[in-house]
């Protein structure tokens, strides 16, 4: 074929070339992160070989998307402007198709006689590719794929990361940055930490005055990384953080949001808790929740929060102890809590989504909280994990050690401001919960579920840090969590998984333009300051 390698082209039989090749520094090494289910290798040093002219074959009009994400990949990686052209499928040397027969995020590589990549769903083939940049080789303006055949598909159905916007600014290239390095890896799910005390992200048009002024996201921004990240096979989630760490609803719009009690006209500051006891805080997160979802239309779910609300704001209020008496939810604040949830499940379910939420409500309550919610476990504090699964929830494992990656800097407590090692991630699995904190259940022991497929998956959780502090500590860490994520059982040793992740991180380099590495993996901070001495 005119764009395969045309060295014995006389022996090649109609479409593909395979050559064995003298050049010794060109060996295949099984590499790839997540580990795949099934891998058969052919030969070391037998590969396809691809020119710089592809013809390629789509058997959907949407995959040319995708093909398009390679091609900046192979650019990235080489320097090197590959030129795909469309062709029919007999003559194609590359060839993306979703086939029916397979799982949703199920995935085939085959390179035995051309490269052909096939999923269960164009976010499958996205994996695929991730697979195929991973174990090709460029050198010389060729393109080295190993014969091999590869089959895949995760062990758990939710694998995500968060970034958190709403208190520290991150530009829009670094979250591009983010999103290829989790589609690299696997990752399926970005949620986006919209809201919080400090600032609000999103900019409303029905509540303009909300939106904080060293914030300056545009829905035109939010809706080009929705699209940057479903071409990579990604589902950005966005969260509302509601009824707690509200402190910019309360501030701004006092009159709406505000919970008249003696905290918000003495220091209302410290009032942080929206007023879940006023029908006009429904409409109005009924309006906002509607403007964010029609800005983030490919996700399924929406996130409002729901974690560490501050109750006792809502004690002793008139107008609160009100609106209990008038909806039977007795004296006790935890039951309008409960009713929240259960309103804005309403909210979300009719906007078409489906809701989640952090750990935050309390297992016992009259109000039934509806099991069609999944709960982010993330401190087991307020509903143990074990009792969610008891009690018929899906859950989604953030457990805070080893999950959380926070650079608090040298003003935090030691423990919230370090970062949990590679090996410490490796060690965790997702029916696992650990925390620090000496006031949590698993301080002294960690709490060691039953498998269970109501846990869904887990997430990494990226909180308080700069844009800038984003890649270096992620680029370490999340493979180790994407492993335990997509292979629920270990399937090799520490030293021998993170050597898959250095070499890895090679390429990674060269598609995001940044080699910046974390030097917190060293026991300090961005500054050079000791994370781990005592102050």
């Amino acid at each position: 074929m005119k764009n395969f390698l045309l060295i014995l082209l006389i022996l090649v039989f109609a479409f593909s070339c395979e050559i064995k090749h003298d050049d010794q520094s060109i060996k295949f090494n099984n590499l790839i992160v997540p580990i795949p289910k099934n891998i058969q290798i052919h030969s070391k040093d037998e590969f396809v070989v691809l020119n710089k002219n592809i013809p390629i074959f789509c058997n959907q009009p949407q995959l040319y998307s995708l093909v398009d994400v390679l091609k900046n990949d192979l650019q990235n990686l080489s320097g090197i402007d590959f030129n795909f052209s469309n062709v029919n499928k007999e003559v194609a040397d590359l060839i993306f198709e979703i086939d029916s027969n397979l799982q949703s995020e199920e995935y085939n590589v085959n390179t035995i006689q051309k490269v052909i990549l096939k999923g269960g769903s164009y976010r499958a083939l996205a994996m695929a590719k991730s697979t195929l940049v991973q174990i090709l080789k460029i050198s010389n303006n060729l393109i080295y794929c190993p014969i091999v055949k590869i089959s895949d598909k995760p062990d758990s159905e939710y694998r995500g990361l968060l970034i958190d916007l709403a208190r520290m600014w991150h530009d829009i290239p670094t979250l591009k940055k983010i999103i290829d390095l989790a589609a690299f890896y696997k990752i399926n799910y970005l949620q986006l930490h919209l809201s919080d005390d400090q600032s609000f992200t999103f900019p409303s048009e029905k509540y303009p005055k909300l939106s904080t002024p060293d914030r300056p996201y545009s829905k035109n921004d939010f809706r080009d990384l929705v699209n940057y990240a479903s071409m990579r096979g990604i589902i950005i989630i966005p969260e509302l953080d509601i009824p707690g760490h509200s402190r910019q609803f309360v501030e701004i719009y006092p009159e709406i949001f505000g919970v008249k009690n003696k905290l918000l006209q003495t220091n209302p500051s410290k009032s942080n808790v929206i007023n879940i006891a006023n029908e006009e805080v429904y409409n109005a997160i009924d309006d906002i929740i509607g403007e964010i979802i029609d800005v983030f239309d490919t996700s399924p779910f929406f996130h409002i929060g729901g974690d560490e609300a501050n109750l006792s704001l809502y004690e002793n209020v008139p107008e609160v102890i009100n609106f209990m008496e008038k909806h039977n939810l007795g004296t006790d604040v935890h039951e309008l809590f409960r009713y929240f949830i259960v309103r804005m499940n309403e909210i979300v379910k009719k906007h078409g989504k489906k809701m989640f939420l952090w750990e935050g409500f309390r297992r016992e309550g009259k109000i039934e909280i509806p099991r069609d919610i999944t709960v982010f476990e993330f401190e087991t504090m307020y509903h143990l994990p074990g009792d969610l699964i008891e009690d018929g929830f899906s859950v989604v494992n953030t457990s805070w050690m080893p999950l959380y990656l926070v650079n608090g800097g040298v003003k935090q407590p030691r423990a919230r401001r370090g970062m949990w090692s590679p090996e410490k991630i490796y060690s965790w699995n997702i029916w696992r919960w650990e925390n620090w904190w000496e006031k949590s259940p698993v301080y002294k022991k960690p709490m060691q579920l039953e498998k269970t497929d109501q846990i869904i998956g887990g997430q990494m959780c990226s909180w308080e840090q700069a844009g800038s502090a984003e890649i270096p500590t992620l680029r370490k860490r999340l493979p180790i969590f994407i492993e335990r994520v997509w292979n629920n059982e270990k399937r090799a040793p520490f030293e021998e998984f993170f050597s898959k992740v250095e070499a890895n991180d090679i390429k990674l380099s060269k598609i995001i333009n940044d080699s910046r590495q974390d030097t917190v993996l060293l026991g300090y901070d961005f500054e050079g300051n000791c994370l781990w001495c005592d102050n």
